[in-house]
């Protein structure tokens, strides 16, 4: 009942105080209309660009995805939240944000001095105010700029999704390339090695072994015959043979091994080579472009009718709290007077 007591009781205060308060109302309102007026606060227009993220823009992993098992791989496949997370760490980057501050001259634009202290660090905290990047409830990514001019909103928005391509494709053209020196690297090495084997392959020819098993049967089948028909200079000749081989043979097949080893592990590194090449010079977009921004007739600041409700609302509580706090000293001024006016009396 005292809840109930008070709550009437505040709204016949008010009703009491109603010609103020609408007075009070009146002349916010029309304060609101005159400061959020073009004039005095330069409205600012925001242009958004959608774009959603490939699985993969690896040029080489496409090629070679003949049988597209791997959707993954697929040119066409959106992609998932891992890869929409990284192109968003991209977008937000400081090297973009460069290349926007050099190429609209934001420094002057802002009007930032650089004789004043911290002002990089103001110049990056209003780009940023300025910028939203945040994906959409479905996996998408919008691209968010708001400007005085709606022209350069609009410009903005579509360079930040354009350079996403030059900066990606910059980082892994860098990483291809360096990978391509790797490999070219191990090539060298590994042909070089090849190389030491055949100049131990020629040397062992040269000694009379080339083929040891081969060698070894042909050997044994005249060693056979020779002995059959009692050709003792001949038996002495292959015998000599088949130490010569015995002493060489292992050796020889062991380094024909080694050369095939070596020569399979320079066809795969010749076909990674080429995939990392093929990722150094071939140049795809990475990513897929659903709305490009465009210039809006729509303000987005300020919002007069939101405004205009907080500023309502808040003289009308200011204005309450100002007649409570009044009609407060009065009663405590009124309970003083007659304390002190009874104890004259006594």
């Amino acid at each position: 009942m005292n809840n109930e007591f008070n709550s009437f009781s505040l709204i016949n205060y008010v009703w009491k105080w109603r010609k103020l308060f609408l007075i009070v109302c009146f002349i916010v309102g029309v304060l609101t209309i005159v400061i959020t007026h073009r004039t005095i606060i330069r409205p600012r227009f925001t242009s958004t660009a959608i774009i959603y993220a490939p699985r993969t823009n690896s040029v080489s992993k496409i090629l070679t995805n003949e049988t597209n098992i791997n959707e993954r791989l697929d040119i066409k496949a959106y992609a998932i939240e891992e890869e929409t997370e990284q192109m968003m760490e991209i977008l937000n980057s400081r090297e973009i944000k460069d290349v926007l501050i050099e190429r609209y001259d934001l420094l002057n634009y802002y009007g930032i001095k650089t004789n004043r202290k911290a002002w990089k660090a103001k110049l990056y905290e209003t780009l940023e105010n300025l910028m939203n990047i945040k994906r959409t409830q479905y996996g998408a990514i919008a691209i968010s700029v708001t400007d005085w001019d709606p022209e350069r909103a609009a410009s903005m928005a579509n360079d930040i999704a354009a350079e996403l391509d030059t900066l990606k494709n910059r980082i892994e053209r860098e990483r291809a390339l360096g990978a391509c020196k790797a490999l070219e690297i191990l090539i060298q090495e590994a042909e070089i090695e090849c190389q030491k084997i055949t100049d131990s392959l020629d040397v062992l020819a040269k000694k009379g072994v080339f083929y040891y098993d081969y060698q070894v049967e042909r050997v044994i089948q005249q060693y056979a015959v020779a002995l059959g028909q009692g050709n003792m200079a001949g038996v002495q000749r292959l015998q000599k043979e088949l130490e010569k081989l015995e002493k060489w043979g292992n050796k020889a097949n062991a380094l024909r091994r080694e050369q095939l080893n070596i020569g399979d592990q320079i066809g795969l590194i010749r076909a990674k080579l080429l995939d990392a090449q093929m990722d150094a010079h071939g140049i795809v977009p990475v990513k897929f472009v659903i709305q490009k921004a465009i210039a809006t007739d729509k303000k987005s600041y300020p919002k007069k009718i939101i405004i205009g409700i907080l500023a309502e609302v808040g003289a009308f509580i200011l204005t309450l709290m100002i007649l409570l706090f009044i009609d407060k000293i009065k009663q405590e001024t009124v309970l003083v007077d007659h304390s002190e006016n009874t104890t004259q009396k006594e």
